[in-house]
């Protein structure tokens, strides 16, 4: 029978693999001759088992196929000498290698840094184990540019229930903000309402309570294992009752705060283990969603169970069954769309988007988003700068390996004599290029130890939450990229040089003009260009932001600290800190100019016929503008009887309601659209800028009116030259008023000059790009004057033999690399004023932009340029002229 006289095949295979291919057919007889006879003579178990231990017996060396592999032992031997020729290159030229690998290694660099921020944002949301099957809808209307991140109320109810393709869906409501109270304890937590369906489509893990019933039951409230930490301490939460006052903390972490409410008793049904995962949805606290008609039955927040037209209000999550994609997703929505906005005029166009969760972090820009995160658009925009840093350091490498073409004349000659083809020096400058990028992956990873840091310590990290870990398939990434950057910078070398015959080579250089512009001089022009272009923009940025910094606000910020009230009430606040020494005058306000927030409302004159003008609109009380130093310039001041009948309008809202001097509006009613009480016009107070200066150009119109339960924050004007010992004077004044929360204090000139850390970040970044734009050309430009004097040894000697001076001998070196600088000035200059009128123009508050900024960014290229070629040509020029003949 077939088989049964065979020897056993996996021995056989085995055999056949590791047995050098030249042995394997003579050993292979011998064994299949050996297993018959013994088959025959002491049966097959037997055979099988003696074959078995001769397979063992011949795994030896000298049997055992090489591992470099029998027929390619030439190829194989020829890549080590690749890399032998490649590190004797590198040791040979220290200075070129230096260059290149450093200027490599620095645009790398930042390039790998881009690709850690990557890293980090696509390792959100990576837990949740249907993932690739959840979409949140994004709400787009026609006349906004960007989509918002928020939906409909109803849109999660209708598509669950009218739309077979879903498994799942969930919705996160913003407005739990405030204090967690358990026994004497509080806790400040913000978070959403969430419904049950929220375990369905997310997988959230829970160090303590069970999903199914977790958000089942009203008043139920699930918090995050942190929070857990500070408010329960070693006890263990679940079961616990709290007591949750709403202060309507926004969900952004930012100064949003309403009236202090008390939302009764709840109940702890889960711990969510915050450590084990990164979400784009962050919270605190998560409440049931079935506690919200207890909360409309109060008054306390707003029932919107069926409005569709406000899309603002929630953030809509969408689970997909297995055997629907996101093309069902897209009909479904569409249709939705349709018949819901049909009847709405101010919302026809309106359109639902789903946007899967993959694409979230990081994804398209949205307004309204669910947590701080850098849109896609800036990784393009990095990735750009990134690339110009990373091409100009290839175009180092480029030109210094062309420029070496002669030196490396009787290497390409001895190879092609011995039998070389074009494809093996192709492949061997390869190598090298490959080998030199990868010797400076290594020391990009050296420097990236410094750059994180300093990336991290960015004002806008404590929004954006940056950790650039890295992994394995982040330093797979790096070795993937530095091959790239090895191919990218070593092909026209490679060919370039591959092609040549040895004394083509020879003549060529030789009879080559020195003022002739080739491909080198063109790539290191484009280095200075982009170079001087950055550096133009680096001195504009920074100029910009010292225009912000010396802007006069109209108001006094010096000497007056902001404390927020966190639900206390204003009088029995300002009564207490009143007392304190050095306090002058407290005053209160629901949020603080220019610092980002801001109301409106639309006026107009009392019975006018004409539109609504759109107004900022600011609660405070009478003491406000006083202590503040914003003048009354007609009329007179709030009462102190804290009526909100009476309000203050500024310069600029009297102009635009009519009124070209402030007195005439005195003592006029103004109606506000939605309200149907007049209000009465006491005061016109002088222009002051209540916007950020990034925000605004003309002063816009401004009401005040006094709404004490608006207030937020309490304003103190004070007098002491020691601000620490001042406000340790606050924090015991404010425990004598409110001991669960800590005081919260900011003074409001340092709040001002955060509104340019923002720009701080920009200039930072860009003058860092500059820096490593200028240094990478500045280093090509020395790496080719070096190579310049080295090659023209003979000649300077000569020179100076009939008498030329080493001012002479300076000017004949760096004539060619001047040319260089001052054509990319001419082509640099009017593109940097071009392309940066471009975005300034548009910038509010922007600083003059004239030719002394270019002239000074010019002067900056320049010095550094001659800098870098004089310190070579001077030091040939003074060469002994003996010595260099000598040398040759």
């Amino acid at each position: 029978m077939k088989g049964k006289k065979d020897p056993p095949q996996l021995l056989l295979k085995f055999f056949r693999w590791f047995c050098h291919p030249k042995l394997r057919s003579s050993i292979e007889g011998d064994l299949t001759e050996l297993y018959n006879e013994r088959l025959e003579e002491i049966g097959k178990r037997k055979a099988d088992w003696k074959f078995s231990i001769d397979v063992l017996l011949l795994f030896r060396p000298g049997i055992i196929r090489p591992s470099e592999g029998y027929q390619q032992i030439n190829q194989y031997g020829m890549f080590k000498n690749y890399f032998k020729v490649g590190i004797r290159n590198i040791l040979k030229y220290k200075v070129f290698s230096f260059i290149n690998i450093f200027g490599l290694a620095v645009a790398m660099s930042v390039c790998m840094l881009i690709i850690l921020m990557l890293a980090d944002q696509k390792s959100y949301d990576q837990f949740h184990e249907k993932k690739d099957r959840i979409y949140r809808v994004l709400t787009k209307i026609k006349t906004s540019l960007k989509p918002n991140a928020s939906s409909p109320f109803p849109l999660a109810q209708a598509i669950r229930s009218e739309y077979p393709i879903t498994e799942s869906a969930t919705q996160l409501t913003p407005g739990p903000g405030g204090d967690v109270m358990y026994k004497e304890k509080s806790v400040e937590m913000r978070g959403f309402f969430a419904d049950q369906d929220f375990f369905n489509v997310f997988s959230f893990p829970l160090k303590a309570g069970n999903k199914k019933n977790a958000l089942a039951s009203p008043h139920s409230m699930i918090i995050t294992s942190n929070m857990a930490d500070r408010l329960f301490k070693n006890e263990d939460p679940i079961g616990k009752t709290v007591d949750f006052t709403n202060r309507g903390l926004n969900h952004l972490m930012g100064d949003g705060e309403s009236s202090a409410s008390p939302w009764g008793s709840f109940t702890i049904t889960g711990v969510v283990d915050d450590g084990a995962f990164k979400s784009h949805i962050k919270f605190d606290l998560l409440i049931s969603a079935s506690t919200m008609p207890a909360l409309y039955t109060e008054e306390k927040i707003l029932n919107r169970t069926d409005d569709w037209q406000q899309y603002s209000y929630t953030y809509t999550y969408v689970l997909l069954n297995s055997k629907s994609n996101d093309n069902d997703l897209k009909d479904a929505l569409n249709d939705l769309a349709q018949r819901k906005y049909k009847d709405f005029e101010k919302l026809k166009g309106l359109t639902l988007i789903a946007q899967s969760l993959p694409d979230i972090t990081p994804g398209i820009f949205v307004g309204n988003p669910i947590s701080f995160s850098l849109p896609i658009e800036v990784y393009y925009l990095l990735s750009v700068l990134a690339l110009a840093i990373m091409i100009s350091a290839g175009v180092n490498y480029t030109n210094l390996s062309t420029a070496r073409a002669l030196t490396r004349a009787k290497e390409i000659g001895v190879r092609k004599i011995t039998g070389a083809r074009r494809r093996d020096l192709v492949y061997q400058f390869l190598s090298e290029s490959v080998m030199i990028s990868f010797l400076a992956l290594m020391l990009a990873m050296v420097l990236m130890n410094f750059i994180k840091p300093a990336f991290k310590g960015f004002w806008v990290n404590q929004f954006l939450h940056f950790e650039l870990d890295q992994n394995l398939y982040v330093y797979l990434a790096f070795a993937v990229f530095a091959l790239l950057v090895g191919i990218f910078a070593g092909t026209y070398p490679a060919f370039l040089l591959s092609k040549y015959q040895p004394l083509q080579v020879i003549r060529k250089r030789e009879n080559e003009k020195p003022n002739k512009w080739g491909t080198q001089k063109f790539l290191s022009t484009s280095q200075f260009v982009i170079s001087l272009f950055f550096i133009t923009t680096s001195i504009l940025l920074y100029n910009q932001f010292r225009h912000h910094l010396a802007i006069d606000y109209g108001l006094d910020s010096k000497h007056v600290v902001n404390i927020k009230l966190q639900g206390n009430d204003y009088d029995k606040v300002a009564n207490e800190l009143v007392k304190t020494p050095g306090v002058i005058n407290v005053s209160a306000s629901d949020y603080l100019p220019a610092t980002g927030t801001q109301n409106g409302a639309s006026l107009k004159i009392a019975g006018s016929e004409k539109d609504f003008i759109q107004h900022t609109v600011l609660q405070a009380n009478n003491l406000f503008t006083e202590n503040l130093d914003i003048r009354i310039i007609a009329g007179k001041n709030l009462p102190s009887s804290q009526n909100s009948k009476y309000i203050l309008v500024n310069r600029s809202a009297a102009r635009r309601l009519g009124f070209e001097n402030p007195s005439d509006i005195i003592g006029q009613l103004i109606e506000r659209s939605g309200s149907s009480e007049n209000l009465e016009v006491i005061g016109v107070m002088e222009n002051f800028r209540f916007r950020m200066p990034s925000e605004q150009e003309e002063i816009a119109p401004l009401m005040i009116s006094d709404k004490p339960s608006a207030y937020r924050y309490a304003n103190i004007r004070f007098v002491a030259t020691d601000r620490a010992e001042f406000v340790s004077r606050l924090d015991e004044a404010w425990k004598q008023i409110d001991t669960s929360h800590p005081l919260s204090y900011k003074f409001y000139d340092d709040q001002l000059a955060e509104n340019n850390q923002g720009f701080v970040d920009i200039v930072s970044i860009i003058g860092f790009i500059a820096f490593l734009a200028i240094t990478i050309a500045c280093l090509g430009m020395l790496g080719m004057a070096t190579y310049s004097v080295e090659r023209r040894t003979k000649e300077i000697g000569v020179r100076k033999v009939l008498g030329a001076g080493d001012n002479t001998i300076a000017l004949l070196l760096s004539k060619s690399f001047l040319r260089v600088l001052t054509v990319s000035v001419f082509i640099g200059a009017p593109l940097s004023y071009f392309v940066n009128n471009l975005w300034l123009q548009r910038f509010p508050n922007r600083v003059d932009f004239g030719w002394g900024t270019i002239l000074t960014g010019a002067f900056i290229l320049l010095s550094l340029g001659l800098i870098t070629i004089g310190s070579q040509a001077f030091r040939a020029s003074r060469n002994n002229p003996v010595d260099s003949l000598r040398m040759e």
